[in-house]
């Protein structure tokens, strides 16, 4: 699992609460409570620094090399982000102040940090109530990951601003109840693209999700779509075993890679994202799903289709 979401209206209503959008002068007041709280885990040198289209900040102990490359990474992404999704109709737009990204420079910084040790196949994660991206620099860990840090750093880099960028560009709403379905479905469906690879795209099937769906002992495991809007739980580490909660992802990235490339749902996929856009329960979830997305259980049958296809 690459990381998490923590915590759980577009349109010119009420638009910067649709956003998630914060005051103009509540950066500099987020960065300064970023340096407090950074001081009272005893992390010293932490520094920020802007991107030049002003859409990103970054602060943290992470050498400025390290830091300046994510801050590119994260911006060349909302660029393909905002034309793949406002060339699919979506209606997006880039957030009206930059966003911040907590970039420290390895695990323990991290846990110092977060108050909490990653896990090995947590790089980092997107915290919804303070509108964070926080990650840490695999290369200096003891994770046996050596070979494979610099993916590993872009890969949780790339997932975890894609959660940033839908809650920040009118796709979703922090203030809003969001099926975990719905919103690691959005970042799985783009957490491959590469900065380094122009033919790049968001979209692109994604093998290792697939992957999943391909294990021997998961093959024949299912989760419902209509359990797995409903069910956040599902996606619990300590509520669930490793090969669930990861079969939970790989539906739940099938599912919008489903409603997203089928033409004929794409159009009921954007209603649906409007409609909970004002949810603040999850008393609506199957009920929303069932008047926009249609009837839940053809659309599992539908999905499960896709699967072979895709397969």
């Amino acid at each position: 699992m690459a990381g998490a979401v923590l915590a759980t209206l577009s349109g010119s209503l009420l638009e910067s609460q649709l956003l998630g959008a914060e005051p103009q002068g509540s950066i500099d007041e987020a960065l300064a409570n970023i340096q407090s709280r950074a001081k009272k885990a005893g992390l010293k040198r932490f520094e920020s620094q802007r991107s030049p289209e002003e859409r990103f900040v970054g602060i943290g102990d992470a050498p400025a090399t390290f830091r300046g490359r994510a801050i590119e990474i994260c911006e060349a992404l909302a660029k393909v982000y905002l034309e793949y999704f406002e060339t699919k109709g979506f209606e997006v737009q880039y957030p009206r102040v930059p966003l911040i990204l907590v970039i420290l420079k390895d695990q323990d910084s991290y846990q110092s940090y977060a108050g909490g040790a990653p896990g090995a196949s947590v790089g980092g994660h997107y915290d919804v109530e303070s509108n964070e991206l926080v990650i840490f620099d695999f290369r200096d860990t003891d994770l046996n990951l050596a070979v494979k840090a610099e993916r590993v750093n872009t890969f949780t880099l790339v997932h975890e601003s894609l959660h940033q960028l839908t809650y920040n560009s009118g796709l979703l709403s922090r203030k809003g109840d969001v099926p975990v379905a719905i919103s690691e479905g959005l970042a799985t469906f783009g957490e491959n693209w590469q900065a380094s690879n122009r033919r790049s795209t968001l979209g692109a099937k994604n093998s290792g999700r697939l992957g999943v769906l391909r294990q021997p002992n998961l093959r024949a495991e299912w989760i419902k779509v209509e359990d797995v809007i409903a069910d956040d739980d599902r996606f619990d580490p300590e509520k669930n075993d490793e090969d669930q909660v990861q079969l939970a992802y790989a539906v739940s990235w099938l599912l919008v890679h489903y409603l997203i490339r089928t033409p004929a749902r794409l159009p009921k996929f954007q209603a649906y994202l409007k409609a909970i856009q004002t949810r603040t329960d999850p008393s609506h979830r199957l009920e929303d799903a069932q008047n926009h997305l249609g009837d839940l259980a053809r659309l599992d049958q539908d999905v499960r289709k896709y699967k072979i296809r895709q397969l």
